[in-house]
């Protein structure tokens, strides 16, 4: 409690996800006393998250082994990303960049975590290309929007 102003300050930064990893809702009980009065007063801070946290992937490298014979239309999971932050802050969608041969799709778990499936969407040719570099993009509703990113690289085969 500052002395002059009467604001109830915090020493340090307070970190939303550290202390209520999980919690929709963050509240801090405690209780000041007055000095002189004697008074007690019980105060309830709620804590509201910030978007200091950009969605994560546990592998930012990628590789996915898919036959020339694939049929198009066949889906392959991709990795999930992760962001501590809550609400709109946390994950909101994915994008896909790369080139035509393929499409994204995000399914909704039971969880109603947001999975991202690669999709083949035109049939592959080892002799036209042995590989192909995509990037799977990961964005949070925050404002500026913050994202994370991991690269798939697709080998392939006869």
């Amino acid at each position: 409690l500052h002395a002059n102003s009467g604001h109830l300050v915090t020493a340090e930064r307070l970190d939303r996800e550290q202390l209520c990893e999980g919690v929709q809702r963050c509240v801090l009980r405690c209780e000041v006393i007055v000095e002189g009065e004697m008074k007690v007063f019980e105060i309830e801070v709620e804590i509201t998250d910030i978007n200091d946290n950009a969605p994560s992937f546990g592998e930012t490298e990628n590789e996915l082994r898919i036959s020339e014979m694939t049929a198009p239309g066949s889906r392959f999971p991709l990795a999930v990303a992760h962001d501590p932050d809550l609400g709109r802050n946390s994950l909101q969608s994915y994008e896909l960049s790369g080139d035509e041969h393929f499409s994204l799709s995000v399914q909704a778990g039971a969880d109603g975590e947001k999975r991202p499936e690669l999709v083949l969407a035109k049939a592959l040719d080892r002799e036209e290309a042995a590989f192909h570099e995509l990037v799977l993009r990961a964005i949070d509703g925050g404002e500026p929007a913050r994202t994370g990113t991991a690269r798939i690289r697709v080998s392939v085969l006869d």
